[in-house]
């Protein structure tokens, strides 16, 4: 892209930087304040690169015009905002605005339904840890927890999860904050505090809509901790993410929100604790070419473990979930799927 955009409008420029995000396959644009400009940045395989600038006359309206696609009200500009658009059938896009020292950050989430994971193996869950997985879907009640860094792919997972569970003879009820994708057969409810529909009220009304399996798009404070507890020991199948590094510190994570290991016991069926990892370009075979911009790497796999639980949650079960994510990672470095740099990424959380 051109660094000068006098002779450029807002409306063109954005869908430019819209279109070239898609294009490139990136999860994220960053549109980033400067004393003297913006700078436009995607993130492509969880790494950010700089696109293009934008210079101060024109930058206003490039933010009005990314306020306006996305129904955010073009005049608050001292608060945080959100909203969303449609770019086409297949692409949405969600989007976040951030007052900070130079005017206003704003962070485009690109929804690609193309590139949503069709199938576990597609996610990358292979082998044993295939099996216990397959065992967790058959669950009647419990808590399922989905375990992960920031950017790991919980949220895919998740909705991987529902879509194999989602038929008609259960009811399906997810609270989401926000709602990524629509998942056919279920009834999604998107939380929004500012008309008082919260997690606790949500749930409220959820426990009378008979549901069979609930869905709680994360669990970030004691408030969902407890809400998600609630609903596994009440008997309900009750799928959560959490963050954290890896299984070993799940205990204390959870302790550390209202959730302690006796309350565990009996009611968590199985932790899947996950990280992505880059992906050798297919053509290049990782040299650099074309197709994956010389990075030799083209697109991100999932790396898995998964535990499964029937009474006691001890540290060592815990363990274990780590140890099978570390056998899968150096595995994927076996075969030339990824490469042992990515993998030390990886072993250096366990």
């Amino acid at each position: 892209m051109k660094n000068d955009q006098s002779d450029s409008t807002a409306v063109s420029f954005v869908d430019e930087v819209i279109a070239i995000a898609i294009r490139e396959r990136a999860s994220d644009i960053h549109f980033e304040p400067r004393e003297n400009e913006m700078i436009v940045r995607i993130r492509v395989d969880g790494v950010l690169r700089r696109i293009g600038t934008v210079t101060a006359e024109l930058r206003e309206r490039v933010i009005s015009r990314l306020k306006v696609i996305s129904g955010i009200n073009l005049t608050e500009r001292k608060k945080a905002q959100d909203g969303r658009a449609s770019i086409n059938e297949n692409v949405d896009i969600r989007i976040s605005t951030l007052p900070v020292l130079y005017g206003e950050k704003v962070v485009i989430r690109i929804l690609n339904k193309l590139s949503r994971p069709s199938g576990a193996k597609s996610l990358g869950i292979e082998d044993e840890n295939l099996i216990r997985y397959k065992r967790l879907l058959h669950s009647d009640s419990g808590l399922i927890l989905i375990a992960g860094p920031t950017g790991s792919g919980k949220t895919s997972t998740m909705y991987q999860m529902l879509t194999e569970l989602a038929h008609d003879e259960v009811n399906i009820v997810t609270l989401e904050d926000p709602i990524e994708y629509n998942i056919a057969g279920t009834n999604q409810i998107a939380i929004n505090e500012r008309v008082g529909m919260t997690f606790p009220a949500a749930m409220k009304s959820v426990l009378r809509q008979d549901p069979d399996i609930i869905a709680i798009g994360e669990i970030r404070d004691a408030q969902t901790a407890e809400i998600a507890y609630r609903s596994a020991i009440t008997g309900h199948l009750t799928l959560t993410t959490v963050h954290t590094k890896n299984a070993s510190t799940l205990l204390n994570r959870m302790d550390s929100i209202g959730i302690n290991t006796a309350m565990m016991e009996g009611t968590l069926r199985g932790v899947i604790i996950q990280q992505l990892v880059k992906r050798v370009c297919k053509k290049c075979r990782g040299s650099g070419c074309e197709a994956c911009g010389g990075t030799g790497y083209y697109g991100r796999v999932g790396v898995f473990g998964v535990s499964t639980f029937t009474d006691k949650v001890t540290p060592d079960r815990l363990r274990d979930a780590d140890i099978a994510l570390s056998d899968n990672c150096r595995n994927l470095v076996e075969r030339g799927i990824t490469t042992k740099l990515e993998a030390e990424h990886v072993l250096d959380f366990l």
